[in-house]
């Protein structure tokens, strides 16, 4: 017997996610010159945490850069968002790449206009590359498991003909 909820099941979460996002992206592009661009990604973890991750490519084997989710556009300058120590510096590899995660005390946020900049290093704020986040909607925003729950005993008892 199949249920409604099972024939429903991908397609609601399809549907949810047309929700405010939870998951956002940026194409970091180069600036000022320099040869550094990359991805970034924001998610919510859970309802109260967000992990923020940026890859870089381009940079000088060595060298350690900061980097951080401002809010605003590229070259706005705005605040950081979330505290600036949960952007742990990012250390490149000897083929120019890097990663960096930061894990932020706040949900992701639902609207408003944010970028992800990485800066020349940890003490020059100098901007190498820099992206805007749009909201991420290739992935499917998480269910709730009460949601899941009330949908599945809602949709239970019906039968496909």
């Amino acid at each position: 017997m199949i249920t409604r909820a099972t024939i429903l099941g991908l397609g609601s979460l399809v549907a949810l996610s047309l929700a405010a996002p939870t998951n956002w992206k940026a194409t970091l592009k180069a600036t000022d010159n320099s040869q550094v661009a990359g991805t970034a990604t924001v998610e919510a973890v859970g309802t109260d945490s967000t992990r923020a991750t940026v890859k870089v490519t381009g940079a000088k084997a060595g060298s350690e850069l900061a980097w951080h989710i401002h809010t605003g556009a590229c070259g706005a300058q705005g605040e950081i968002v979330g505290p600036p120590a949960a952007y742990t510096s990012i250390k490149v590899g000897p083929d120019g790449n890097a990663t960096g995660n930061a894990v932020l005390p706040s949900a992701p946020p639902t609207t408003g206009e944010y970028a992800v900049t990485v800066h020349a290093s940890t003490t020059d704020m100098k901007p190498v590359a820099c992206g805007a986040l749009t909201p991420d909607t290739s992935m499917p925003k998480p269910m709730e498991m009460d949601s899941m729950k009330t949908m599945h005993q809602a949709d239970s008892t019906k039968t496909r003909p």
